[in-house]
């Protein structure tokens, strides 16, 4: 059966090879990326094989250009069965949005809670639907600081990146519990170390010591995808919810992960801090 799909990150990476994949099976695709260029030649790649696809330009870091986001694809699409939350980026030097916020936080995390909340009435009317977060295997070996969440006291930029994946993490596992009552399924995974564009944005020895690691460790973008498509289509999956996958199998986060009062913290300040900023809002559940 179509699918209604939507795909952050969409025009490279594992977002790109997703599109394809699911344009094969003539899914529905709503597509999102921060480049006019690059998205206008993915969609017409997509549209020459019969596809139909939706396309809409946003820069994800932007709490504003985010929430409007799904303010605008809620009225163009009542009805949502898939969102894959896949766009993110490492930064090694401290850099901060052109809305004042650490730049890991607000594209790692927040650009997830923002669209996941905004577009849950979209999921809601599909019946069954899926979230599927893109999560990473560095959230290993760290543990949130909630009075440096946003970077500000001895920045790491690969500590930081490790921090946000593990709030993609804590933020699947709260979701998941918090919608246990519908049948929308909340999951994230690890794709592997991908030979993707990822961390191309910085300069310096960041980017050298990064592209030399991608090209004698990587897998290709094709076999990172394999987990993300696997979520977004296995029916044999359907109802399972909260979990963490590698390789298309459920495996045990971090420890931390499963700290209950730290994940409801990180929500609670999230929710806060989007009130308090920016007076957001959501649909609710």
């Amino acid at each position: 059966m179509k699918k209604t799909i939507v795909i952050t990150g969409a025009t490279d990476g594992i977002g790109r090879v997703c599109a394809h994949s699911f344009a094969k099976n003539q899914d529905e695709l709503i597509l999102i990326g921060r480049n006019p260029d690059k998205l206008a030649a993915l969609v017409y790649s997509l549209q020459v094989t019969g596809a139909t696809v939706h396309s809409y330009v946003a820069d994800l870091s932007s709490a504003k250009e985010t929430f409007s986001l799904t303010e605008t694809i809620r009225k163009d699409h009542p009805k949502i069965d898939v969102l894959l939350n896949n766009a993110g980026a490492y930064f090694d030097q401290y850099s901060i949005t052109k809305e004042g916020l650490e730049s890991t936080f607000a594209l790692n995390h927040l650009n997830y809670f923002i669209l996941t909340l905004g577009l849950l009435p979209s999921l809601k009317k599909a019946g069954e639907s899926r979230i599927v977060n893109v999560a990473s295997r560095a959230h290993m070996g760290v543990s949130l600081d909630f009075d440096n969440l946003l970077g500000e006291k001895e920045y790491s930029g690969w500590k930081q990146y490790q921090r946000s994946k593990l709030m993609n993490i804590y933020f699947t596992y709260e979701l998941a519990e918090r919608l246990s009552q519908t049948k929308i399924t909340v999951n994230c995974l690890h794709p592997g170390f991908v030979k993707t564009k990822f961390g191309q944005n910085n300069d310096g020895l960041a980017k050298i010591i990064l592209t030399f690691a991608q090209n004698i460790f990587a897998i290709s973008e094709e076999k990172g995808a394999e987990t993300s498509i696997f979520l977004v289509n296995d029916p044999t999956i359907s109802s399972i919810s909260g979990k963490y996958f590698v390789k298309k199998e459920i495996q045990k986060s971090s420890e931390p992960s499963y700290d209950v009062t730290a994940r409801r913290k990180l929500w609670s300040y999230t929710e806060e801090l989007l009130k308090s900023k920016f007076n957001f809002k959501f649909p609710g559940f």
